[in-house]
């Protein structure tokens, strides 16, 4: 009869420990599940990281609000709706952009950056979509300059550091007469102060600044033409053609043309 029991008791334990080992399996697979939602949700929200340099207004700046504005922002989101993706913006300075896409530390650099022999060296570059040649800008009472031959007679010149304005200048003007600043406001500021005699900047840029400033004009013919496009790392081919797709989606159904007459058609 001991033996029974003792027989019985053991039955039960064997039971016992069956439904918590049951319990835990169901609990395992529960967080299973709850971990594979998680990453389902983690994939839907998945990010399309923008590099850019906000103090270049028309195409990216922080607006009033404090939020990040322009045609490059709006084009960029845009792009990312057409992705399924979330956007976000990495702000930093433009001399900065190439390594952070070399990097991957972002996905992709929008900052009205110039496609160039030198920078596709390194990053391959979306399809073009703005055309702008650097100009030269002065003060509306400046008589002196009025071409870019009157600039190399001892004339000082700002531009934003890294920028094809800056290029361009060090091939115009000796290296003593150029002043490089990490923001664009900052080179209109020297020029409105009298410290810089000129300002070399991409066209729309400088249809901005004149309209938003005033007493501002382009002197002279066009210095270069060049056309602006998206950077990507060249081991992302993937992301790339996305881009280009999205690029030639938003052009064929009048969305581009609709940035173009919101942040332009003032300067026109």
């Amino acid at each position: 009869m001991k033996k029974f029991k003792w027989l019985a008791l053991c039955f039960v334990l064997v039971l016992a420990l069956g439904v918590l080992a049951g319990c835990g399996n169901n609990e395992a697979n529960n967080n299973e599940n709850n971990n594979g939602n998680d990453n389902g949700d983690a994939e839907a929200a998945e990010t399309l990281i923008m590099g850019t340099n906000a103090e270049f207004a028309p195409f990216e700046f922080i607006n009033d609000d404090n939020e990040y504005d322009g045609f490059d922002v709006d084009m960029a989101k845009m792009i990312a709706d057409e992705l399924g993706m979330e956007l976000e913006i990495d702000n930093m300075a433009f001399d900065g952009l190439i390594s952070a896409v070399l990097s991957e530390r972002v996905d992709m650099a929008v900052a009205a950056m110039t496609i160039t022999e030198e920078r596709q060296e390194e990053v391959n570059f979306s399809d073009p979509y703005i055309n702008a040649g650097q100009v030269i800008v002065v003060l509306e009472d400046n008589d002196e300059i009025q071409s870019v031959e009157d600039l190399q007679e001892d004339k000082s010149v700002a531009v934003q550091l890294g920028t094809t304005g800056d290029i361009e200048a060090s091939r115009i003007v000796d290296d003593s007469n150029i002043v490089r600043l990490q923001q664009i406001n900052a080179a209109f500021m020297e020029l409105e102060t009298g410290r810089v005699d000129a300002v070399i900047v991409d066209n729309p840029v400088a249809q901005r600044y004149i309209n938003t400033m005033g007493s501002l004009k382009m002197v002279g013919e066009p210095l270069t033409e060049e056309y602006y496009g998206i950077a990507v790392n060249k081991d992302n081919t993937e992301l790339l053609e996305q881009i280009n797709q999205a690029l030639a989606n938003i052009k064929e159904d009048g969305r581009f043309d609709e940035l173009i007459v919101k942040w332009f058609a003032d300067e026109e």
